[in-house]
């Protein structure tokens, strides 16, 4: 495996941002195209459960970047890293033994103390049988367990331990938590069949939350028992230069040249509000102005927002194939989706533009739209179908305004059309699909129409 290659693919992600109003329907715009200037120091062992870790929480991402990865683990990254386990298994609702506990805080932390140490943290909560909590000396069951792999002999137990290895047993641990209480983010999924042909439909919301993490097992096993997966647009393989071409005027004018004088003041005090600089946006048309604003309406830093797009539901899938070599194909593309919104007249554009732009200057500040974002991924973390509809319906997200009226319709009737051939296919064969929530969610769209087909169609509760 070709670690800094994979992560030159995955850094892109931290580089995309979604419409405000396409938070479930799936088109991302690049914000930059810069990619990291430091490639993380990652061993080829552990990315796949680091790609995990990383959406629980349990440690933030600048670790990759800051050169100490993988070197020896000191107190402080260690406790932070127990203090986040501990709050991530928290979750998990089991009652406590001991309100709170201590770990050992030597100047070295050695490979011993981490595994030691998280099997004190999971033996602190009364746990159901299936745990197979026994007599078990520390190292034996969580060698049992899986979560640490290898031979005692190998382990090299007196070593120091570094921050990677620290992270992936806390990773483990999570996982195998979770997994054994049979517990995880329910998510929104289909079953369809015809035949031996099987789809497996998830919907995204494309800007997550660490409470998505780790997902009910079954829908990792249903990913894992897919032949490919398919998505909308495929940002980590796909080339974003068309795209990029369409969001910018080429031919010498700015953004000024082509909005009213009100509009573009307007769009300033929005960034000065924002203390980004004024001209920021000055290559850009206005539909790629309205995208990257909206990414600023969701979050109050930087890290808010990385941990979001690294959290989304399609992004997950979409590193998870690249890194286990599932193939990946498109139901849209970059082109069609960068039409979508370029190819809508200029006046329009702008339009849509100050509606975002009185929606940031009001005295809600755009607060609505956060909210909004938040009933859907709690309604996702909790498989409630439902609940995501109401929030669909009752905000008129997706049934008001010619901006929305666009991700509708003919959309759903061509996402509908490839699904149904996939399902004709002959011999026997199992794909995973990824596509915005409100795509199967809403009344009259991909679900529904696979159903008047005559597919067998089931919601997995």
């Amino acid at each position: 495996m070709q670690v800094k290659n994979h992560w030159g693919k995955l850094s892109r992600w931290a580089a995309v941002g979604s419409l405000s109003l396409t938070i479930l329907l799936g088109n991302v715009f690049p914000v930059h195209a810069e990619e990291p200037a430091v490639t993380p120091a990652v061993s080829s062992w552990s990315v796949n459960t680091l790609s995990e870790g990383e959406k629980y929480g349990i440690y933030p991402l600048n670790w990759y970047y800051d050169g100490t990865f993988q070197k020896p683990i000191n107190v402080d990254k260690f406790n932070s890293i127990m203090n986040a386990t501990a709050t991530k298994l928290d979750l998990l609702g089991f009652k406590k033994k001991e309100a709170s506990l201590s770990f050992a805080t030597n100047k070295v932390i050695t490979r011993e103390t981490v595994i030691t140490s998280l099997h004190k943290l999971l033996s602190n909560y009364e746990l159901p049988e299936a745990f197979g909590m026994t007599a078990a000396a520390p190292i034996d069951y969580m060698q049992q367990k899986g979560l640490v792999l290898g031979t005692k002999i190998g382990l090299e137990l007196e070593n120091p331990a570094t921050v990677e290895q620290a992270t992936v047993l806390a990773s483990r641990m999570v996982e195998f938590t979770y997994d054994t209480a049979d517990s995880g983010a329910e998510g929104l999924m289909w079953k369809v069949t015809n035949g031996k042909n099987t789809l497996y439909l998830l919907g995204s919301v494309h800007l997550g939350i660490t409470d998505m993490y780790p997902m009910h097992k079954s829908i990792r096993e249903a990913f894992q028992a897919s032949d490919d997966l398919w998505v909308e647009v495929d940002i980590v393989n796909g080339d974003m230069g068309y795209f990029t071409e369409k969001m910018v005027y080429s031919d010498g004018t700015t953004l000024k040249d082509h909005v009213s004088v009100g509009t573009y003041e307007k769009l300033q005090k929005v960034l000065t509000k924002s203390q980004l600089p004024v001209d920021i946006f000055d290559s850009l048309k206005p539909f790629a102005v309205s995208s990257n604003l909206s990414m600023l309406g969701y979050f109050d830093n930087p890290t808010e927002s990385e941990i979001a797009k690294v959290t989304g539901i399609d992004s997950y899938f979409l590193v998870k194939a690249l890194l286990t070599g599932k193939p990946i194909y498109e139901l849209e593309g970059i082109k069609l989706q960068a039409d979508l919104f370029a190819n809508v007249p200029a006046e329009q554009q702008e339009k849509e533009l100050n509606v975002m732009l009185d929606d940031v200057l009001s005295e809600t500040g755009g607060k609505e739209a956060v909210k909004y974002l938040k009933e859907m991924q709690l309604a996702w973390v909790e498989g409630d179908l439902e609940g995501l509809t109401k929030t669909l319906t009752t905000t008129g997200q997706l049934s008001e305004g010619e901006a929305n009226q666009r991700l509708i319709g003919e959309r759903d009737k061509n996402m509908a059309g490839k699904l149904a051939e996939l399902l004709e296919r002959e011999g026997e064969n199992t794909s995973f699909v990824v596509v915005g929530s409100a795509h199967y969610a809403m009344k009259g769209m991909v679900v529904d129409l696979l159903k008047e087909k005559g597919y067998n169609v089931q919601f997995m509760q």
